[in-house]
């Protein structure tokens, strides 16, 4: 008799927001469900070595084929057509998801953060696990506290040029986060693979 393994992915977020002095205000981390359409249908294409229509952040179908774009997240200080965001959308997540509710723009106006060059772990093999971390920090430059924040999610890339772009993965969090004038929030979230 042969015992079957069982194959489990997992995702899950942790979201810190902190002063302008670096003192943590608030901390929520918990297991995430948000893989959304597009983050397969990017699999597929990659997996399958083909084409496929990827609904893009803008609600358009753009026939995605395979490249070294798809699924890229590694946004640049400033980028936010691609990497983690963060938003005020309340409505609960749908598998067809395909862009943050309401996201929060780029730059030191009201509601809009500094966002920072995304940061990533190299994958590590602990055990049965295999995971890594993909982090962004957001500064609120904005001179007025950014409140309601009650989404977060990742942008991946599907294609370079023309840039199109999908939503990967978002979470409504349980509650509305605040981040002061000169604070940050950070954004951390873990993917993993179990046998």
């Amino acid at each position: 008799m042969t015992e079957k393994m069982k194959l489990t992915e997992g995702l899950s977020y942790e979201v810190v927001v902190r002063d302008r002095h670096g003192k943590v205000l608030e901390q929520i981390a918990t297991l995430s469900r948000s893989y959304v359409s597009a983050w397969n249908q990017c699999l597929y294409v990659l997996n399958r070595h083909t084409s496929f229509t990827i609904t893009d952040t803008g609600g358009t179908g753009r026939s995605i084929s395979y490249s070294s774009s798809v699924l890229r997240a590694n946004a640049g200080v400033g980028e936010i057509d691609h990497g983690i965001r963060v938003g005020k959308g309340t409505t609960p997540i749908t598998i067809n998801d395909y862009a943050l509710e309401v996201p929060c723009g780029e730059g030191t106006g009201v509601d809009q953060f500094l966002h920072q060059a995304m940061a990533a772990s190299s994958p590590a093999v602990v055990g049965s696990d295999c995971s890594f971390w993909v982090r962004r920090v957001m500064v609120n430059n904005s001179g007025l506290t950014i409140s309601g924040i009650r989404e977060i999610g990742c942008y991946v890339m599907t294609k370079y040029s023309p840039r199109y772009c999908a939503l990967g993965y978002r979470d409504v969090l349980p509650g509305s986060v605040s981040v002061p004038d000169g604070g940050s929030i950070t954004v951390t979230y873990t993917l993993k693979v179990t046998v």
